[in-house]
């Protein structure tokens, strides 16, 4: 194994001086030195990074292709030799063109990221709306504590049970804090005079929310809350112009008292919007600005932060290959969750960006492959019995030299015979009816499945028979007796008849109907 290992050495140590010499490598060079390894493991990161260092880049055409040519008019760009169809490689292509961070520049993104969230939640803290808000779920909180948890965003060591009771504590008596500091606001009046007063209230205020840290989700509700509000007095002050405008023309002191009427209701609903989001329509303009500016901030990091780990993300979803999804699907789900790793970061704790990031792609790719790559569905708990179980009985394999018996598995598994039984049934992946059969794949497994429903050919054989019998022997008697037992039987249409049914039809007694049956 070690003798391997220092070969793959090696190999890739002579692709990078050969890189160096020409400046680039082909795809084809990369993916044979790699083998089943590509994207897979701390050496292909390694000679990603070795190659930023060296500015080698990776071409997706044969040599061939990439040889300037002699022949005067055969010359053709290399852009467009470089051309590939396959998806795969054209994103590892674009995926190999960006740099991989370094601790310091995950801190430095991580500290935008944290600027431009700071930027959000300082614009919203100074608004009425979410002090009502969080003012409203405080009755909620105390009895409902997944309200608490959806609401707040909490770090790992908060949420156990001793300690998520004491932060639940900490934030209502915070929430009791801004419940009173808006009591005594209010009682301030709102005129210029007052401004510096009622200015130390809104930031003891806003320090106190922002200390709350409201969930990313929440923010965004709130956000498209003071949008919806903004628009609405975008209207009303449009409003507010057109009726100003119609009073300099209007005529008649009927008309121009119905105007002023109208006016005073625009400036009546104006007052009750500024009053509820507790900014006037410059002030609101002004906060969704500074939302906006740090929400492009905290993005564009993000985006960095995310761009510059795909590589990770291609190296996990290459272990989970043929388990039931395509290999883009998983580099799909692994990019979902290195977002969410994104926005769970904390840089402060010292962790390396990818190590944390490591087991939320791992999260993301093993629950997609649980909810998807099966027709029926299994639970996620149960797949990882099944793998344990696959773990356990090829360890058995390579003990005893043959397949392990049920009672062995369940043995090393500590768990009874039964269960193993049906770990064993439900792992088992269903069969198409439409799967073909036999060397000219002419028929199909559904061709040789009976069919409950229809009536085996014996029988048929049996019944014909029997009716050819019958009728034969019906023959034998006269066409009133045929007829009675007909009837009697149901042989003709099935149907049996009561002994004073077939009286009622003949006009005779049951005594007489009964003789001629018995005969």
């Amino acid at each position: 194994m070690a003798s391997e290992h220092k070969y793959q050495k090696d190999e890739i140590s002579q692709l990078l001086s050969k890189g160096r010499k020409q400046g680039y490598l082909l795809f084809d060079e990369v993916d044979k030195t790699f083998h089943e390894e590509l994207a897979s493991g701390e050496n292909f990161d390694e000679f990603l990074s070795s190659m930023d260092d060296y500015g080698i880049k990776i071409l997706g055409a044969k040599r061939a292709d990439v040889a300037p040519q002699k022949r005067k008019g055969d010359q053709v760009s290399v852009h467009v030799l470089d051309r590939t169809t396959d998806p795969v490689k054209l994103y590892l292509r674009e995926m190999g063109s960006i740099s991989l961070l370094t601790r310091e520049g995950e801190i430095a993104i991580a500290r935008e990221i944290e600027r431009g969230e700071k930027s959000i939640i300082k614009a919203l803290s100074k608004t009425r709306l979410v002090l009502n808000q969080v003012l409203a779920l405080e009755e909620q909180i105390k009895i409902n504590l997944l309200i608490f948890l959806e609401m707040f965003d909490l770090s790992d060591e908060e949420i156990t049970e001793d300690k998520l009771e004491e932060k639940k504590k900490e934030v209502l008596g915070k929430i009791k804090k801004i419940r009173d500091l808006c009591r005594r606001l209010d009682k301030i009046p709102t005129s210029k005079k007052y401004y510096f007063a009622r200015g130390r209230y809104i930031v003891q205020m806003s320090r106190l929310v922002r200390e709350l840290n409201i969930r990313p989700s929440e923010r965004e509700k709130i956000i498209d809350s003071l949008r919806a509000h903004l628009r609405q007095i975008n209207e009303l002050e449009d409003t507010k112009e057109e009726l100003t405008l119609a009073q300099a023309r209007v005529r008649g002191k009927k008309n121009a008292e119905l105007l002023k009427q109208k006016l005073q209701e625009v400036n009546r609903q104006c007052r009750v919007y500024h009053k509820e989001i507790g900014l006037d329509f410059q002030g609101l303009r002004k906060t969704l600005r500074a939302i906006t500016t740090g929400k492009k901030v905290s993005d564009q990091a993000k985006k960095e932060l995310v761009a510059a780990n795909l590589r990770l993300v291609v190296s996990i979803a290459k272990k989970y290959s043929n388990r039931g999804l395509q290999f883009l699907d998983l580099i799909q789900e692994g990019n979902m969750g290195l977002m969410k790793a994104v926005d769970k970061f904390e840089y402060r704790r010292g962790y390396k960006f990818s190590t944390y990031a490591t087991w939320w792609i791992r999260q993301a790719i093993t629950r997609a492959i649980a909810d998807q790559a099966r027709t029926i569905r299994i639970p996620v708990h149960m797949i990882e019995t099944i793998n344990k179980l696959i773990r356990i009985s090829r360890g058995l394999v390579q003990e005893v030299g043959r397949e392990p018996s049920n009672e062995e598995i369940a043995k090393k598994m500590d768990m009874p015979v039964v269960k193993v039984r049906k770990i064993i049934k439900i792992a088992q992946e269903p069969i198409s009816l439409e799967t073909p059969i036999g060397e000219e794949e002419d028929s199909h497994l559904g061709d040789f499945i009976e069919d409950k429903l229809m009536p085996s050919p014996p029988d048929t054989v049996i019944h014909i028979n029997l009716r050819e019998q019958i009728e034969e022997a019906l023959k034998s008697l006269t066409e009133r007796e045929a007829k009675v037992l007909k009837m009697r039987f149901g042989l003709g249409d099935g149907n049996e008849h009561t002994l004073e049914e077939v009286g009622q039809q003949f006009k005779v007694t049951r005594e007489r109907i009964r003789q001629i049956e018995a005969k």
